[in-house]
């Protein structure tokens, strides 16, 4: 298990409090995404995860063990960098016999059985690779690994939606096949959906959201109602996004869905009018988590419907 407590990192250079007292757990054998915006502090907490970076207080627990300087704690971790670094004339296979020089469990085996599944020439120079077929290349390497856990910063960037799906059975792969944890970040929360069985935010380097992907879908609801007298006020509902259009109301908020039918009845009784139509539309966890970030204060509505949120 990945354990992090209280971590924050300030950076003194740019002035930036890019982690602020950030506490989670990544529970093994699972898939979890990372979510936030650019900016948001997911790729700090991911190289202090790896051990990479020192964090300024905090800590960060690998099986028990603080992970910076300690490299047994690092020995159980494979981490893929947003910016990876190759040298003039690499090439994959090149690549891939250094990783094995300095990682005694690195499977070439398993290695081009990768590359062969992506499709890629291991003898092909790196510069030559298009941003996606890096980033296949990058996967192939750090699954070569065989590491308990691995870290993937920006997972999907560059990669077309056939390669994508492939890329995501290829990790669902890895969890059945060797008990795998992985930890994935990305800014963009739709195409992390289908694939995470836990989904983490964080929007300028605080911890929003740690979450079940299955439980948050139970938690927040579209409602539209019709109520057969008018003036009704649901404020006592805690309303998100609230509309009105001739007869019928809309709007968000969280709770068992049969709970805020029997609310609404309750705000109806009480104004001598009954609830003439009420139906829940389930949302997206895009839509969820905008909710969220909203209704904690730490965007505006208006950011949202800007699309300056996921």
């Amino acid at each position: 298990m990945i354990e992090i407590n209280e971590l924050s990192k300030f950076y003194t250079e740019s002035g930036v409090l890019s982690l602020d007292s950030v506490t989670l757990e990544i529970p093994e054998k699972s898939i979890v995404g990372l979510i936030g915006t650019n900016g948001a502090g997911k790729s700090t907490l991911l190289r202090i995860a790896a051990g990479i970076y020192r964090q300024d207080s905090g800590t960060v627990l690998i099986d028990g063990e603080p992970v910076y300087e300690n490299n047994a704690a690092k020995s159980k971790i494979a981490y893929i960098s947003d910016e990876q670094y190759y040298q003039p004339g690499m090439t994959m296979k090149r690549m891939a016999m250094i990783h094995a020089a300095l990682r005694e469990d690195f499977s070439i085996k398993k290695f081009y059985r990768l590359a062969e599944r992506f499709g890629l020439d291991v003898n092909r120079r790196l510069s030559g690779f298009s941003k996606g077929m890096r980033r296949q290349s990058d996967i192939a390497i750090a699954l070569s690994y065989g590491a308990k856990y691995l870290l993937c910063d920006e997972t999907f960037d560059g990669l077309d939606p056939l390669t994508r799906e492939k890329t995501k059975r290829i990790f669902i792969e890895e969890i059945m096949d060797n008990d795998a944890t992985i930890l994935m970040s990305s800014h963009n929360l739709r195409e992390m959906e289908d694939i995470c069985d836990r989904i983490v935010l964080i929007h300028k380097g605080q911890l929003v959201i740690s979450a079940n992907v299955d439980d948050m879908r139970g938690q927040v609801s579209k409602y539209q109602v019709v109520f057969s007298g008018s003036n009704i006020s649901v404020a006592s509902l805690n309303p998100s996004r609230l509309t009105v259009s001739g007869k019928m109301m809309t709007f968000i908020a969280s709770g068992d869905p049969q709970e805020m039918e029997k609310k609404l009845s309750e705000i109806a009784a009480g104004a001598n009018s009954t609830v003439v139509y009420c139906e829940a539309v389930p949302l997206t966890l895009e839509e969820i988590f905008s909710y969220k970030l909203e209704s904690s204060g730490l965007v505006e509505s208006d950011e949202m419907a800007n699309g300056e949120v996921m």
